[in-house]
């Protein structure tokens, strides 16, 4: 008779550890997913702000000069000119007029192509950048747009 109650009494226990076991899972699973989603939401909120326009000011820009081999503004589809005022964002280089992307940057900091986060890296001098900086910008837009080796 005491080896059932034993038994009884482990088995009950056995459950009852399970049971605990279980709900102490389900709390840690449940405050890991509101932590990623807070942390996820707080990424959002970053990336909904748009650059000020002493970001806008610093990011590089260059006069294009692919005349011929140019690619085209994703934001409103026309073809680069010579002369034109053009943006390659930094990290991504996507480029577009300046004229262009600027008003999306100042609602969102993220490229309007591939979504890239815009790093606005305030080393140099606002709205100017290197005359071998320039060349190579405008050569890689031309590039990713197509036109460099065709």
């Amino acid at each position: 008779m005491a080896a059932v109650t034993l038994s009884v009494l482990l088995l009950v226990a056995g459950v009852v550890a399970m049971l605990v076991l279980h709900i102490l899972i389900v709390f840690w699973a449940l405050r890991r997913g509101i932590t990623r989603r807070a942390a996820a939401s707080r990424q959002d909120e970053e990336r909904a702000e748009g650059l000020s326009a002493e970001d806008l000011d610093g990011l590089p820009w260059h006069d294009h000069d692919h005349e011929g081999k140019a690619g085209e503004c994703a934001v409103c589809l026309e073809a680069f000119r010579a002369g034109d005022r053009c943006r390659a964002l930094p990290g991504c280089e996507h480029g577009f007029h300046a004229q262009c992307v600027d008003p999306w940057l100042r609602k969102s900091r993220v490229c309007p192509v591939c979504r890239a986060v815009v790093d606005t890296g305030r080393g140099k001098a606002a709205g100017t950048v290197v005359a071998g900086e320039a060349a190579a910008t405008s050569g890689v837009v031309a590039e990713r747009q197509g036109g460099a080796d065709r």
